[in-house]
């Protein structure tokens, strides 16, 4: 039984559409009720939110691993911020919410996201809700790179992110507001359901991705790039990226192409990836029955 639902948005401070909608909800919580549930607000990071920026020392979706909250040595506004939040919303172990919903956009074409960090049978019902629900869903699942998740909504024993894209950073979309919006509420529907044992029990297939590695930019000696994302994948994220296809145009007009097994790529030419010069995600996708 799902009881208490916490949405957070502003864990980016730079992803404007979480921190507009938390904003929103806040003045007109009616919109966001729902029978039974106690439903309550987030902003994560106040002080990226305020000067528009991803983060200030550290990405705060990066904090809440148990290796990093550990870490006495570690310091900085994200780490602060996570201790706090800890504090607030209690530990991995000890949650006082049952289910975390994190806003997030990307400048990728990642569609409408959803993103899992454990496979459980609320977590796939709750994807094949979704998956009928919007053609536009996307589901991808971190759980199987990071066994010590450090997304703040992992804190919660139910958790999903919502990541919507493409959307330039710091700006407010209206496309993209209302597609976040209206994915958010059909969650919010599902708890309801889910909590009523009001869901549908015809057999669905659910599909997913699993990240398998990332691929980075072509750089020379001094670590400067000096290649970008090929325009035959930019906006492809998704898509199969075979043998032989273009990934990167080189400065000197050459071409680098894929010389790997058949892969699926998503993060393509992400704007927040550039600090570690990632060009984009690989992937393999997954079909389950349920």
């Amino acid at each position: 039984m799902i009881k208490k639902i916490l949405l957070v948005g502003g864990t980016h401070g730079n992803e404007s559409t979480g921190v507009f909608l938390i904003n929103k909800w806040q003045r007109f919580p009616h919109l966001i009720q729902r029978e039974g549930l106690q439903i309550d607000t987030l902003l994560a990071n106040p002080a990226a939110i305020k000067a528009n920026r991803r983060y200030i020392d550290k990405d705060l979706n990066r904090c809440f691993s148990n290796a990093v909250l550990k870490d006495e040595s570690l310091q900085g506004v994200e780490l602060e911020r996570a201790h706090e939040l800890v504090g607030q919303l209690g530990s991995k172990d000890n949650c006082r919410y049952d289910l975390i919903i994190d806003l997030h956009t990307s400048t990728a074409n990642m569609k409408v996201n959803l993103v899992l960090t454990k496979h459980d049978d609320f977590h796939h019902q709750m994807m094949s809700y979704m998956q009928q629900r919007r053609d536009d869903v996307v589901v991808t699942s971190e759980a199987e790179m990071i066994p010590d998740h450090h997304f703040l909504c992992s804190l919660s024993p139910h958790n999903v992110i919502v990541e919507v894209g493409p959307v330039a950073q710091g700006t407010l979309h209206h496309q993209t507001i209302e597609r976040t919006e209206q994915t958010t509420l059909y969650l919010l529907d599902f708890v309801e359901a889910y909590n009523q044992q009001q869901l549908s029990s015809e057999s669905h297939q659910l599909e997913w991705f699993e990240y398998t590695g990332k691929v980075k930019y072509p750089v020379n000696a001094d670590g400067q790039i000096i290649g970008c994302v090929h325009q035959s994948i930019q906006g492809k994220d998704f898509s199969l990226l075979r043998t032989g296809d273009p990934i990167f145009i080189m400065q000197d007009g050459s071409v680098i192409t894929h010389q790997g097994e058949p892969t699926y790529i998503s993060f393509v030419n992400e704007a927040a990836y550039y600090d570690q010069q990632i060009a984009f995600c690989t992937l393999q996708k997954k079909l389950k029955d349920l």
